[in-house]
């Protein structure tokens, strides 16, 4: 990994209790590497169990969000994953974005992503792993790994079916067509856009102070339920709710 790429964490100056996650690999689009992975999963488990942490953000330096996987940079195996390596030329495979993608879903605590530029494959994954997503309007998401007979492998079927119609899923996913953030707004993949010389972070500042603001225990709990409750018929999810 190139030295200086790590990612930025650091905790909102303005807004008591935002965490920020922050890309920062601006000469790459922030594409990233099996290192940056590793250091995003442990800068969320820490905002996970800090109690003063009450939302997390994700972003990227310089014009976009995340344009995928580091597929040309240095790269080693993720070392708890050793063992189960893929046999392919891009780094540890899907095994650490898998563990990246359920870190981030799994998150307790509100999760927003800031968007502009790209997010694509990796950068799409993770959009897709946060409650809420904010993006400039020109912003492209998606993933054109079928254009490179790569897979989707980071659960991309079970979430995306779950967050739009499937019509538009399969279009999507069956052709790697990216959207537009506008595009992607008018289809419910997004959840607000603005114009792409915004300041995302400004813009979403009554956001963000909406969600630190709200009680942690009880969006913990609403959140559970929704997950648990999306793969559950009507009459168990009752049940659940109890």
């Amino acid at each position: 990994m190139s030295e200086g790429t790590e990612p930025l964490v650091f905790d909102d100056p303005e807004i008591e209790g935002l965490r920020h996650i922050r890309l920062n690999n601006p000469k790459k689009l922030n594409v990233l590497s099996s290192d940056q992975q590793e250091q995003i999963i442990e800068a969320t488990l820490q905002a996970r169990d800090d109690t003063a942490v009450r939302c997390l953000a994700l972003s990227g330096e310089g014009r976009a969000f995340c344009a995928g996987n580091d597929i040309v940079g240095p790269s080693k195996p993720l070392s708890q994953y050793s063992q189960h390596q893929v046999k392919l030329q891009i780094g540890s495979g899907p095994i650490g974005l898998h563990k990246l993608i359920t870190t981030i879903k799994d998150f307790p605590k509100p999760t927003v992503v800031l968007m502009q530029g790209f997010a694509l494959g990796a950068g799409y994954d993770l959009a897709t792993s946060c409650d809420i997503r904010v993006a400039t309007t020109d912003c492209k998401i998606g993933d054109p790994r079928v254009h490179r007979a790569l897979w989707a492998a980071e659960g991309w079927s079970y979430k995306i079916t779950r967050l739009i119609p499937q019509a538009h899923a399969a279009t999507m996913h069956f052709r790697g067509e990216l959207l537009t953030g506008l595009r992607a707004r008018e289809i419910g993949l997004v959840h607000r856009v603005y114009h792409s010389d915004t300041d995302l972070l400004e813009q979403s500042a009554d956001l963000l102070k909406y969600l630190v603001a709200l009680p942690t225990d009880t969006f913990t709990d609403a959140k559970r339920l929704l997950h648990i409750n999306l793969d559950r018929r009507f009459a168990d999810s009752m049940g659940t709710s109890i």
